[in-house]
């Protein structure tokens, strides 16, 4: 009996330069999608001598705009004008609902896949990820970082030589490489050299993803100033009461006044810098969510909403010992969907891959390789400057790691877009009963 494949395995094809002047025939480029992932594709093309025509975008907010001098337009003035879409090659930059609802737009236009339209992704179907900052000044009781003293022994921030190093190499290794995200388990805002980072970034081409607390805003004007192309901020609730029982040790105004800082710098500077928030919907914060919304809008940011999890170490650590840390304990209380019933429907998704296996290679401030970014810092490799892509491939596929999460169908577990049909419907009901 053969065994069965490993759900992280991966055998993609990166696109080449000649591959792409294959697929683009000489025809106008035009990216759909103007949000971190469109902006970042647009300096891996510039980077290997493309140029685009266009951004698309159905956002009222960012039609009619400029990003570096490049319009972004209705979709409608492509699909509309025949002599327009007939020399057009439509690249989207998007993933999952939103992707499908955009192919479906395109083969209604009588565009075919493959030949008049792919997703951003096909060229690189991996996306790496950097942990610039092995530090964070919060402990989150969902996260492994409410648990610090025994998860979170060693501390530090990645070198900056070190950083340009890494990105050099993943560029030779990728060649439309257009997004990296800058954390794991750290906060960016707290590298004291996170606009030097960013610069570089730029340098070469690259969207660096950054994720913050939004607690520690000492630096906020630098970083702006620094040009970074989006910045996704975490909350969960509005006011003290809920969001500093979450977000524990966060202040909720420090919060507050740095968000406004955000948008103040913004706009003085001018760097069309996109943020979105992330509303981590719990059972004592939903009432909470619409003052948010009216915060988000007021500002110009985007407001995502996602179902409130405890992580995977929790995870495995309950399925194993049926026990989890108080903090964790905290977070699993006040669940919308309790943890018994999120492993059940993981579960059902056994035998579906890894939601994680593009997601590679993880590379720490340390320049360790981790087999995952969904659990705390297990080691890959010593050093990801010194092995190939290709063996950190094979050495995550038989990590002890991804088999124990496997076995457990924890591979299908951490899955916000499972519930978000469920979220969307209790956000609606709970605005509407207001």
């Amino acid at each position: 009996m053969k065994n069965k494949p490993s759900k992280v395995h991966v055998d993609y094809h990166i696109y080449t330069v000649n591959d792409a002047k294959k697929l683009f025939n000489n025809r106008k480029i035009y990216i759909w999608g103007a949000g971190q992932k469109g902006r970042g594709f647009l300096k891996a093309l510039e980077r290997n001598g493309f140029k685009i025509e266009a951004f698309l975008d159905s956002s009222p907010k960012l039609i009619g705009e400029y990003y570096e001098g490049i319009p972004i337009l209705d979709p409608k003035e492509i699909f509309e004008d025949k002599n327009k879409l007939n020399n057009a090659f439509i690249l989207t930059a998007s993933v999952d609902k939103k992707n499908k609802e955009m192919f479906k737009i395109c083969e209604k236009y009588g565009l075919e896949k493959g030949k008049d339209f792919i997703n951003i992704q096909r060229f690189t179907p991996y996306y790496p990820v950097i942990e610039i900052s092995g530090s964070c000044n919060l402990s989150c009781i969902s996260c492994p970082r409410g648990d610090f003293s025994s998860r979170f022994r060693k501390t530090g921030f990645m070198d900056i030589t070190d950083y340009e190093r890494v990105i050099k190499k993943l560029i030779a290794e990728m060649p439309f490489l257009y997004l990296v995200d800058l954390y794991v388990w750290g906060d960016p805002f707290l590298h004291p050299k996170l606009p030097e980072i960013i610069k570089i970034n730029n340098k070469y081409g690259i969207a660096g993803g950054i994720s913050t607390n939004l607690n520690y805003g000492n630096n906020i004007e630098e970083i702006i100033k620094s040009k970074p192309p989006q910045i996704r901020v975490s909350v969960s609730g509005y006011g003290p009461e809920h969001y500093e029982i979450t977000h524990k040790n966060a202040k909720w105004d420090v919060f507050y006044n740095n968000l406004l800082m955000l948008h103040k710098y913004i706009k003085k500077y001018d760097t069309k810098t996109i943020v979105e928030v992330y509303f981590h919907v719990n059972k004592i914060n939903i009432s909470e969510f619409k003052k948010v919304k009216e915060l988000c809008d007021e500002l110009g940011f985007r407001l995502n909403s996602t179902i409130s999890m405890v992580f995977p170490d929790y995870a495995l650590e309950y399925i194993q010992t049926g026990k989890l840390p108080t903090n964790a304990q905290k977070g699993a209380d006040i669940m919308l969907v309790s943890l018994d019933d999120m492993l059940k429907n993981a579960k059902k998704e056994k035998d579906k891959d890894c939601l994680l296996k593009r997601i590679v290679p993880v590379i720490n401030w340390d320049l360790s390789v981790m087999p995952c970014c969904n659990y705390t810092y297990r080691k890959l490799a010593d050093n990801y400057l010194d092995i190939t892509f290709e063996e950190i491939i094979k050495l995550r596929e038989n990590h002890p790691l991804c088999k124990t999460c496997q076995k457990y169908a924890l591979h299908r577990y951490f899955n916000p877009l499972y519930y978000s049909d469920y979220i969307d419907n209790l956000l609606k009901v709970e605005i509407k009963n207001e």
